[in-house]
């Protein structure tokens, strides 16, 4: 009686055994500036995996998703570039995300490609980056895709000369680009571009020559953290106090209004991720994030939280659907078209361009209940990146 229990207990281990062997380590590389000038874009990327993976769990089926995290410190192809390399050969990872900057993510392209590493950019927002390989899936947005619908609202909405004060890379110019059509097409008139060093420490004298043009307002662009929030305190120093408004694609979030304060009051911008929008997956974010930031008054959701957070729900799916040796062509071909409800609301990932399609949502700095916050109020539905429209391939 004893032999067919030793049995059973014998193929109960064994199948014990077979299952945790089935159960593999999917490891996720993670590019992106978490340190110097920039830093706050990694911190921001971090945080969104941190609170997607409290609210999903760390593993898909049994298998853990591990996140590596590696620093590029902003600006710097060439290190964007060996930190994929050591990730993809050395780490063996299945995915790739992050890319705080248009550069370093082209930096990747042809090594992505020739190692069909599906890459999730959570931000680098040039039009073109996914053509570069189709291995480039891109959750965040494209300069375009918010610079021209707001060129289109200031051409309607009375402003008839624009200087534009932009950062001098690939996204700098991307963005002017797409305003410039958009706004001159309605009937605006750009005075002058200016271009600034992306490192740049004082915007005065470029603000001077604005001054002498004496345009209704400026269209800024900078890099983001530091740089952008002293993009706009210096305009609300020297060009505010002379009624020359400020339009910037993505050009403020929750987490500068705190450092600008009133100052800030008026600035005209479009964003991907209205910060309070009224749905369940947002509402759930903020819940998690106020627990697990308690301690951080200035730190809040933004635009790289959001889009991190949904490169974690690609992966996600990816492997639930495939399995832990899920393939580059298996998760490009998943994402292709899909479908998915985010913190910032719906969106879809262009089955032709992999690239996304959004609501764009044109927003103002004003101060209510005591609060100096971004109030919406007008919106672009499902809007697609305007230069990939422009130069078919």
């Amino acid at each position: 009686m004893k032999r067919p229990m030793l049995a059973c207990v014998s193929v109960v281990l064994l199948l014990g055994l077979a299952g945790s062997a089935a159960a593999e380590t999917v490891k996720v590389g993670m590019i992106t500036s978490a340190s110097g000038p920039f830093g706050t874009w990694g911190a921001q990327m971090m945080a969104g995996v941190r609170i997607y993976q409290e609210q999903h769990g760390k593993s898909v089926d049994g298998n853990e998703i591990e996140i590596l995290l590696r620093d590029d410190g902003g600006p710097n192809p060439g290190r964007a570039k060996q930190l994929a390399e050591e990730l993809v050969l050395r780490e063996k990872v299945r995915f790739l995300t992050g890319f705080t900057f248009s550069p370093n993510a082209l930096a990747v392209a042809d090594l992505i490609t020739q190692a069909k590493i599906p890459t999730i950019l959570a931000n680098a927002a040039t039009g073109f980056i996914p053509r570069k390989s189709p291995y480039f899936v891109r959750v965040s947005f494209s300069l375009a895709q918010q610079a021209g619908p707001l060129g289109e609202w200031a051409a309607k909405h009375g402003y008839k000369t624009v200087d534009a004060v932009v950062a001098d890379y690939v996204s700098g110019t991307d963005s002017f680009d797409a305003f410039n059509k958009s706004y001159t097409a309605g009937g605006g008139k750009i005075l002058n571009l200016i271009k600034v060093p992306v490192d740049i420490i004082d915007f005065s004298p470029y603000y001077q020559r604005v001054l002498q043009d004496k345009p209704q307002a400026m269209f800024g662009f900078g890099t983001g953290g530091a740089n952008s929030l002293l993009m706009m305190r210096t305009w609300s120093e020297r060009l505010k106090p002379a009624d020359i408004g400020y339009l910037g694609a993505l050009g403020v979030q929750q987490g500068d209004l705190t450092r600008i304060g009133e100052p800030a009051l008026g600035i005209i911008s479009t964003t991907n991720y209205p910060e309070h929008a009224d749905n369940p997956i947002n509402k759930a974010l903020w819940e998690s994030w106020k627990k697990d930031f308690p301690d951080q008054p200035d730190f809040f959701p933004d635009i790289a939280t959001c889009a991190t957070y949904d490169a974690m729900e690609l992966i996600y799916r990816a492997v639930a659907k495939f399995g832990p040796k899920v393939s580059g062509d298996e998760a490009i071909g998943l994402y292709k078209g899909m479908q998915v409800d985010s913190p910032r609301g719906s969106f879809t990932i262009d089955p032709k361009e992999r690239d996304i399609i959004q609501d764009i949502v044109i927003q103002k700095v004003e101060k209510r209940d005591g609060i100096i916050q971004n109030v919406p109020f007008d919106v672009i539905r499902q809007v697609k990146d305007a230069w990939k429209e422009e130069h078919p391939e």
